[in-house]
């Protein structure tokens, strides 16, 4: 699939997207006493909007550093189940449209880091069917980062761990 030119506009959509989410949460209230975590979530995204405004095309960015930011939201035991899944199909889409290119010096890594991230993604539970739709988007990022061009660079034992937590979910007993 060739590479998108509108790649920063993707990025940049779904970044909004993600940080309205969060802020409309009860987790990230309007007033200016957020905890250190989530403040850390929202300057990250900040960085990456200053980061994407001084490139003129997506290819000139690491992949690392426009996902970074989505990937401690997964990873983040502070946020909720529908903020954690808005992350997740935000990193699935980067890989359906092919942002995430196949070559480059820092690829296998920034795929390594996606399936460890996906893998020991965390949230806040809320209801046991919102939860439920979290686990499908997590196994639904492992299915797409497997089956797409970068997931040649995944390493044996990412894949493994991947095919585990896919049986992991299987016999989840809270759902």
């Amino acid at each position: 699939m060739p590479y998108p030119g509108n790649g920063i506009y993707i990025v940049l959509g779904e970044m909004s997207l993600l940080l309205t989410i969060m802020k409309r949460g009860t987790r990230w209230p309007a007033h200016s006493n957020q905890d250190d975590e989530q403040d850390s979530l929202i300057k990250s995204f900040n960085k990456l909007k200053d980061d994407l405004s001084q490139v003129g095309d997506l290819m000139d960015l690491e992949p690392k550093i426009f996902l970074t930011p989505f990937l401690k939201v997964i990873m983040s035991n502070e946020t909720t189940g529908p903020v954690t899944s808005a992350a997740l199909a935000s990193v699935d889409k980067f890989i359906s449209y092919g942002l995430i290119a196949p070559t480059g010096p820092s690829v296998a890594s920034t795929v390594e880091s996606i399936a460890f991230a996906v893998i020991h993604a965390k949230f806040v539970g809320t209801d046991p069917t919102h939860d439920a739709v979290v686990l499908m988007k997590i196994l639904q990022l492992l299915r797409t980062l497997m089956l797409s061009p970068v997931g040649v660079l995944l390493s044996n034992s990412s894949v493994t761990e991947i095919l585990l937590s896919c049986f992991r979910f299987c016999f989840e007993d809270r759902l």
